[in-house]
């Protein structure tokens, strides 16, 4: 098939705009052809190319750039790239565990979407960093290493799209979650490394710990009065670059849970949300009015304030990734079951926003 005409592409990988002289394809015998890795002659009607040392021909493609490989279909549909921010303990590596095994599982199935890695590296970094210590051995998932902060999870995600008069098409997108180490978020120095990730988001979710949050009724210990609120002020000022930021902006307050016990029965944060592949407006209203009514009950105006200043198109979420705190030494509660509660909310108006569920109420 051939490419559609585009000067640049954005790599999902390391988040660098390059053009078509930057992609090299990449032979799909691996190993034995490991220095070729520019492959002789390319078709462009087919999309493929033959390479010129085995002579098997292949249609995977990599970015120059940094490596990594484009998932299948890339160039043609490269989909929407999210980045995720967050202080150090907000949880964002719970988060990113917790949403992609519900979305290989019981979202998916919900959905009817598929998720596919971009590669092998990406199943194999989600099983050893995430899945095998919630899953597995029970247990909460260790902190981002430096190391480990710049190999992002790429998967693709797809589903067909029911419209008006049961029209359906088919929508895909690259889900890009970078799981930032939270030191970097600590300075504006340190976090000039992360810029090209966040200037390139068509969204970004931000994570808050409501620990952080001084007026807030949870307190254990872990929160630093105010440390949420200035990743987020960090965050907005380099999106918007001294102006508004026009991409969505999805701001959830995790460890919902420590949060039940101070809020009142008929609380919209006690719901859960009603299944199926749509978005429903009303749900979403009384949440993100609640939420606005305890920031002001806590006196956190300026997290308010500064979103609807700064941001042309925000919602707050709660969301709770676990179903109740860790124990000590970090086993997971509940019987040692991971219960996540309204964990995919802000992927689901994301969905909505990039026109992936199908039309319903609201």
């Amino acid at each position: 098939m051939r490419l559609p005409w585009r000067r640049t592409w954005v790599c999902p990988h390391c988040f660098r705009r390059i053009s078509r002289a930057q992609i090299a394809y990449v032979c799909a015998s691996g190993a034995a052809c490991a220095e070729d890795r520019r492959l002789a002659s390319a078709n462009p009607r087919t999309g493929s190319a033959e390479c010129g040392t085995c002579g098997r021909t292949t249609t995977r493609l990599r970015c120059t750039a940094c490596a990594g490989r484009l998932p299948e279909g890339y160039l043609r549909t490269p989909g929407k790239l999210v980045a995720l921010a967050g202080p150090v303990s907000s949880g964002k590596s719970t988060y990113i565990g917790v949403l992609v095994h519900e979305l290989l599982h019981r979202l998916g199935a919900e959905l009817d979407a598929a998720l596919l890695p971009c590669d092998d590296d990406t199943m194999a970094d989600y099983h050893e960093r995430y899945e095998r210590h919630l899953y597995d051995e029970q247990q909460t998932v260790p902190k981002t290493a430096e190391h480990d902060a710049d190999r992002p999870l790429v998967h693709r995600l797809s589903r067909t799209r029911r419209g008006r008069f049961g029209r359906a098409d088919k929508r895909v997108l690259s889900l890009v979650f970078l799981d930032t180490a939270g030191e970097r978020f600590a300075s504006r120095d340190r976090m000039e490394t992360e810029l090209r990730y966040f200037l390139a988001a068509d969204a970004v979710v931000v994570l808050v710990d409501p620990q952080d949050l001084p007026g807030a009724p949870v307190k254990d210990g872990d929160g630093v009065p105010g440390r949420s609120g200035d990743v987020l002020a960090r965050v907005l000022g380099h999106l918007g670059g001294g102006g508004k930021v026009t991409v969505p902006v999805a701001v959830a307050l995790t460890k919902a849970d420590l949060l039940w016990p101070h809020l009142p029965d008929n609380s919209p944060l006690h719901r859960t949300r009603r299944p199926g592949p749509v978005f429903d407006a009303d749900d979403r209203a009384a949440v993100h009015a609640e939420l606005q009514a305890l920031l002001r009950r806590w006196q956190e105006h300026q997290l308010d304030a500064r979103l609807d200043q700064f941001c042309t198109d925000y919602q707050l979420f709660a969301l709770s990734t676990l179903g109740t705190a860790p124990r000590r030494g970090g086993g997971l509660g509940l019987g040692g079951v991971v219960r996540p509660h309204r964990v995919e909310d802000p992927l689901m108006w994301l969905l909505h926003r990039f026109g992936a569920l199908d039309r319903g109420r609201g």
